[in-house]
C-alpha cells in the first residue's frame, strides 16, 4: 500500500525554513539554492493542500497549520535521524569482540597484553566492559568473560586462566621504625592491617599459613582492589594483594614485600564464554591467544 508521505527533501526544507523563518538561510544550511527550497515548500503545501507559510514582502510567517505540522514532524525527523545514526555506527557482529572483566584484573593483567592482540588481529573491534556492569552473564551482549573462580554460568564454557598467589605488601616508608631489623611475618602485626571487604578471610588465611594469630584484625576496609592498592602505596598499613596486581608497584619500588614470599591460594581466574559462541572466530582466536599468553607470562 502506498504511504501518504512527502519527500524527505521537502520535510528537511520545511524544518529548516521554520527554524530560520527564511528560505535563504534554510538554503544555506542545506546547501541548496533559495529557489530550490522555495519550490520544495510549494510542493509540500500542494501535497498537504494547506498553506504552511505566509509570504509578506521579505518576511516569512508560519501559519497555524504550519506550526501544528512542524510540532508533529520534528520528533519524527529526530527519530529517523537517530535510527540512521545507530545503523551507521552499528558494529558488525562477526568482527566485534566484547570482553567483560573484573576492573582491577583487566587494568593490571589484561591491558598490558591487549595491545599485542589488537596489533596482530586488527580484524576484530574490541570492547572491554567492567564485570561490575554485567553481574548477570548476558550471552547476547558478551563474548568473553574473565572472572574470579567460583562463579559459573549455565550454558557457558569455562577454562582455567590463572592460579592465584597473594603477597603482603606495604609502602617502604612505614618500615622506617624497624629499619635495620630482620623482618619476619610476625612483624605485620606491628602495623594497621588493610582489608578488602569481599575477602574477609584474607588476613586470617595469611596468618594461619605462617602459624600466627591475632586477637584483633581491625583495620580500614576497601571495596575494590585498586583502592586497597592505593591505600597501601600511601602508607596506611599492610595489604594482602594478588601478585598480578601488586607486581607493577613492587617493580617500581612503590611497594615492598619484606615479610614473606607470595602464597598460593586455592582460587583461580577463569575465561568463560557462551556455549553457542564456542565456534565464533573472534572467541576462538582470543581464547587460544590469551590461554597461551597466560601459560607463558603470569
Amino acid at each position: 500500500m502506498r504511504r501518504y508521505i512527502p519527500s524527505s527533501t521537502a520535510l528537511k526544507c520545511f524544518e529548516a525554513s521554520v527554524r530560520h523563518l527564511s528560505f535563504t538561510r534554510a538554503a544555506q544550511e542545506l546547501h541548496l539554492t533559495q529557489s530550490a527550497v522555495s519550490r520544495q515548500i510549494r510542493n509540500l503545501e500542494e501535497f498537504l493542500s494547506r498553506d504552511l507559510f505566509i509570504r509578506l514582502n521579505k518576511r516569512l510567517v508560519l501559519t497555524n497549520t504550519g506550526a501544528a505540522y512542524y510540532k508533529e514532524i520534528v520528533p519524527l525527523l529526530d527519530c529517523m535521524e537517530n535510527a540512521s545514526l545507530r545503523m551507521l555506527h552499528r558494529e558488525d557482529e562477526k568482527t566485534t569482540l566484547t570482553i567483560s572483566a573484573l576492573p582491577t584484573f583487566a587494568s593490571y593483567w589484561l591491558m598490558p597484553k591487549l595491545a599485542e592482540f589488537s596489533k596482530t588481529n586488527p580484524q576484530f573491534q574490541i570492547k572491554v566492559r567492567s564485570l561490575d556492569d554485567a553481574a548477570k552473564f548476558d550471552p547476547e551482549a558478551i563474548d568473553i568473560i574473565l572472572h574470579y573462580g567460583g562463579d559459573h554460568w549455565p550454558r557457558a564454557v569455562s577454562h582455567h586462566l590463572l592460579g592465584e598467589s597473594v603477597v603482603a605488601v606495604c609502602a617502604p616508608a612505614i618500615l622506617e621504625p624497624l629499619k635495620g631489623d630482620e623482618l619476619t611475618p610476625s612483624n605485620v602485626l606491628d602495623f594497621p592491617l588493610l582489608h578488602l571487604t569481599s575477602r574477609i578471610n584474607a588476613w586470617p588465611d595469611w596468618l594461619a599459613a605462617h602459624d600466627l594469630e591475632s586477637d584483633s584484625l581491625a583495620g580500614p576496609a576497601f571495596a575494590h582492589f585498586h583502592m586497597l592498592l592505593e591505600a597501601a602505596k600511601h602508607g596506611m598499613g599492610i595489604a594482602i594483594l594478588p601478585s598480578i596486581i601488586a607486581k607493577q608497584s613492587l617493580a617500581s619500588g612503590e611497594l615492598v614485600a619484606p615479610f614473606s614470599q607470595a602464597l598460593d591460594t586455592p582460587h583461580e581466574y577463569l575465561l568463560s564464554y557462551p556455549a553457542d559462541k564456542a565456534d565464533l572466530e573472534q572467541v576462538v582466536t582470543f581464547r587460544d591467544w590469551l590461554l597461551n599468553k597466560a601459560s607463558v607470562t603470569k
